[in-house]
């Protein structure tokens, strides 16, 4: 049979087990005020990421232009070539 000293010992057994889980349940309360913050900052993250490709596509139509200017630079290799038959001529 069970007597009085088995059961107050049990008890203090059960005792440190629930002291243990509490601190354990401290323990992830921390981690998870910690993964949320992570979760926040990843969240910016990508949101920025978002930001920036959008301000890319933004600025595409730009750099499309920026290569019609590229055709232009071509009229200036005429021009230099006049400019070496001016050379030429006054040899």
């Amino acid at each position: 049979m069970i007597n009085k000293q088995e059961i107050e010992e049990r008890k203090e057994v059960i005792k440190n087990d629930i002291q243990t889980v509490k601190n354990r349940l401290s323990e992830f309360e921390v981690k998870i005020k910690e993964d949320v913050a992570l979760i926040n900052a990843l969240t910016g993250a990508l949101q920025q990421c978002d930001y920036f490709l959008k301000e890319i596509d933004d600025d595409e139509p730009d750099l499309v232009s920026d290569s019609d200017s590229d055709i232009d630079d071509d009229e200036p290799d005429l021009v230099s070539d006049s400019d070496s038959d001016v050379e030429n001529n006054e040899s």
